[in-house]
């Protein structure tokens, strides 16, 4: 799973965008862009917009049934 600080328990919006563990302020940009923090913790709601929910993108799939590879190998 893909962390964002959005979707994390320790983010507060408001007044403006603090991070409860890390004991700072963070911007909004870098709330939304893809992060590694080691205190993350998975919240389903989004901080931002209290109607949407976070919703993984399904993985594609590689080689589709029936499609033609462009290179083939010879065996």
């Amino acid at each position: 799973m893909k962390q964002y600080c959005r979707y994390c328990c320790h983010l507060v919006t408001g007044n403006g965008i603090w991070c409860d563990e890390q004991e700072r302020e963070i911007s909004e940009s870098a709330a939304k862009s893809l992060n590694n923090c080691h205190s993350f913790a998975y919240n389903p709601m989004d901080a931002f917009d209290s109607d949407h929910e976070y919703s993984p993108r399904e993985p594609k799939m590689k080689q589709c049934d029936g499609q033609i590879e462009l290179f083939q190998e010879d065996k």
